[in-house]
Formats: structure tokens, sequence, C-alpha cells
């Protein structure tokens, strides 16, 4: 048997993520993966690195600090794979998305920004008149002016994979791909684990990376962490163009927010949530199937947010989905974990993720001390 200082199982973003951080600190891991790496949930996110302005509305300002910094860390490292993305959202006329909290938001986030030492701009509050100069195609919902500011888009998130991947390799690691596993066993300090084909591996430390499959292999129950209860979450493409250069962020009568995303010469909007029954044995990992009659409801709603664009199911012309972790159920979708969730006993570990823009201090956090 061949060993390694760590297996990570799954090689989507959050397994790369690891790999890449253990490489980082001088020792070799191996990835497994059952299929291609970074194809499954991890390629059917809106490609948004962003930075956590979102959770100033919480006050959460670690969790602002954390997304800023690994936005930066996107940005600076991966520079052929990303570009600044200008962002705009309608105020409201009162309440939390009205003038004056956004205001103070978007003043406590540049500060932030530049503490953080953020390559990003910093957001600020627009008049109607420019938001009307800017993206005329929201005017008549901006009369209140709109909030304007800077993430980052994954315009080659292949690109990003590769590069991982490529780290990885270069600084002592290993990735296997077509290398479904099949189960985890401990004997004394060791962990073996078995991949279809019939190898076994050792390694003292395992890091398990499959997410909503995490119960496709077999793992001893003293091992095992907690399991959320999951839901399927889509984004639609379109061949029309909304804006060339904006993403913009509406809000549905109903609550529900929407992100209309430059892609090309089309665009991606998104993301609709749908709850999965307790057992996921009939979702495929690499993508899960969404009806149309949950489209229809999607274009319903986007709708009832955006009337000008009257999306048909005609216009839909791809459909990108993803299983993550959900919370609860509310009157407008789940309720998603807003971080990931990470269970560690005796050189076993399990990341649960449920961002794509924090894989690198959430390799971190799985890591540990571990060096």
């Amino acid at each position: 048997m061949q060993g390694y200082d760590l297996i990570i199982i799954g090689g989507g973003i959050s397994g790369l993520g690891v790999a890449a951080e253990a490489t980082a600190r001088c020792l070799s891991p191996l990835v497994l993966e059952a299929n291609t790496c970074c194809r499954a949930t991890s390629n059917s996110s809106l490609r948004i690195i962003h930075g956590g302005f979102r959770y100033l509305q919480k006050l959460q300002i670690p969790r602002v600090i954390r997304s800023l910094n690994d936005q930066s860390y996107v940005f600076r490292a991966f520079r052929d794979a990303v570009e600044p993305l200008p962002c705009i959202m309608p105020l409201a006329p009162r309440g939390l998305k009205s003038r004056w909290p956004v205001t103070a938001a978007a003043i406590t986030y540049g500060a932030i920004m530049k503490l953080c030492n953020s390559p990003i701009a910093t957001p600020s509050v627009i008049s109607a008149r420019k938001l009307a100069s800017i993206a005329p195609i929201v005017a008549t919902r901006g009369a209140y002016g709109a909030l304007c500011w800077n993430d980052v888009l994954m315009t080659k998130p292949e690109r990003l994979a590769h590069h991982l991947s490529q780290a990885i390799t270069t600084h002592g690691g290993e990735i296997r791909e077509h290398s479904p596993v099949t189960a985890v066993t401990k004997n004394g300090g060791h962990f073996q684990v078995t991949t279809l084909s019939g190898e076994t591996i050792a390694s003292p430390k395992v890091i398990n990376t499959l997410g909503p499959w995490l119960d496709s292999i077999s793992i001893p129950t003293e091992l095992k962490g907690r399991r959320p209860e999951w839901c399927k979450g889509f984004n639609v493409t379109i061949a029309k163009q909304i804006h060339p250069t904006h993403a913009l962020g509406l809000q549905s009568p109903d609550g529900r927010l929407f992100f209309c995303v430059p892609r090309g010469s089309g665009t991606a909007i998104g993301t609709w949530y749908v709850p999965l029954p307790a057992s996921l044995g009939s979702v495929s990992p690499e993508a899960p199937t969404v009806t149309e009659d949950e489209l229809a409801q999607f274009a319903r709603s986007f709708n009832t947010a955006f009337p000008e664009a009257a999306i048909t199911l005609s216009d839909i012309s791809g459909v990108e989905a993803g299983v993550l972790p959900m919370k609860r159920q509310t009157s407008t979708g789940p309720h998603l974990y807003g971080s990931e969730m990470i269970h560690a006993v005796n050189g076993y570990t399990e990341v649960i993720s449920t961002k794509y823009t924090t894989f690198r201090s959430q390799a971190r956090r799985a890591l540990g001390s571990y060096s």
C-alpha cells in the first residue's frame, strides 16, 4: 500500500482548495475524484466571487473580512480566469435597503476593504439620474437611486480549477480522476481508503469533501458528522444580454432576490432553490434534474421582479444545477447555511461547503494545525 500525508475524497473546489493548502504546508496529499474535478456543483454557480457586503446587514464583520480576504486572493492569484464585476441594486423606499442604511453600509464596507488591502473598487450610492445613464433598463425601479459595488466574476472557471490542480501536482500532490471511493476504515493510527477498483491506500488523515454524497461510501459510524437537509439550487442562462457589463440585483414582491450576471452574449440568472428528499439516492451528483414545472415557477417569480424581461421557458438556453445544505424551508424558499460545516474526529474530517468564494479559508479550517 502506498502512503500519503493526507487523502482528500472529492475533487470539487473544496477538495482542490484543501489539497492546494496542504501542498503549501509541504504535505503530500492525494485527491480521489469519482468523475472529473470541479464538474458538479462547483461548476454550477453564478461564478461570482463575492466580498461579503451582504453580511453587513447582520453586522457579521468577521465574515465580511474573511470573504474580502478570500476574494482578494482569488483576484490576485488567478488574474487570467477572473475580472472585476460591477454590480447594481436599486434602493428601496424604506427599510434596511433604503438610501441611508445602505449609504452607511457602503462607507463601512469601503473602510473594511481598505483595511484588508482589497484590490477591488469601493462601493457607492448613486442617484436615480446616474442609474438611468448606467442601466436604463432598471431606471423605472430606481427612483431612490441604487447601490453600486464591485465583486469578482469567474470568466473562466475551468482555468481557475486547472491552476489549482497544477499547483497541487507541481508541489508534491497527486490527483486521480475517475477513482470513486467505496470505503474508509481505520486500522490503528492510519486510515485505509478503498477505491472501486479494489485498491487500498493508507494515510494518517482523511478529509472527505463529498458534501451531499458523504454517505455514498462506507464510513465507520463513530466518525460520521451531522447530516443537514439538502436543497437543489439552479441558475438559468438566456441568450438575451440584459446588461453587457453590470450584474443587476432585483427583488421580487415576495422577497426573493435574483441576480442577472453577464455571460458572454447572454445572461445567467439565479438562484432558485428547491428542497430535496432526505434520501439523495435518485439525485445525480453531476447535474440534479430540474423539472419544467420548477423552471416555470422560476420564470414567474423572476418576471414579478423584472417584468421588462418577460422570460418564458423557450427563452431558457441552459440550466446549471447543484446541491446545497439548507437549514429549513421558509415562505420564500429554502434558508441556506451561511458558512461551511466542518466535523473532525480522530484524524477524519468531513467538509460540507456552502460558498465557492471561501474555498481557501475553508481549507485552512479543515486542515487546522496539521502540518
